[in-house]
């Protein structure tokens, strides 16, 4: 992962820019959580891959919801991360369809621009756990992963 001249900052481009890099930098604690990502941008997927694999996670990738449900049941995933806007099942959808079938996991919801707020703020009434708006922090994100799989 490319830093900063200092080395302490990763550049992370979907997120915001920068990141402190021990964020991106922790294998202190293994856990057997498994984590979806359902997003149809590729380059996002692969820097929460990333990101979270280097938290410890196990990761699980789709480019659409209905792949993304396949998965989360076969794969008995503990939190998926829904992008609300995607071809095929749509987030919402999937957030409603998630829940349905699998009550337990935990689900964050995920949207950019002025205009998706309220968006975000019906993925939470569908059944989504917590709400990021595009672009975030990565720690951010990563804390409240951890909170939500404390609870699991």
């Amino acid at each position: 992962m490319p830093t900063s001249p200092e080395g302490k900052w990763a550049r992370l481009p979907c997120c915001g820019g920068r990141v402190r890099k021990e964020m991106t930098d922790r294998t202190d604690t293994p856990n057997t959580h498994t984590i979806l990502v359902i997003d149809d941008d590729p380059d996002i997927r692969r820097l929460l891959r990333l990101a979270l694999e280097e938290a410890g996670y196990d990761v699980r990738e789709a480019r659409e919801g209905n792949d993304g449900l396949a998965i989360a049941k076969q794969e008995q995933c503990s939190l998926a991360i829904v992008d609300l806007f995607m071809p095929g099942k749509e987030g919402l959808e999937t957030i409603l369809a998630l829940r349905r079938e699998l009550p337990l996991i935990k689900l964050i919801a995920m949207s950019g621009g002025n205009s998706h707020a309220d968006l975000l703020a019906v993925a939470t009434s569908f059944g989504a756990d917590q709400t990021i708006h595009k672009p975030y922090e990565l720690d951010t994100l990563l804390t409240s992963i951890a909170a939500l799989l404390q609870e699991h």
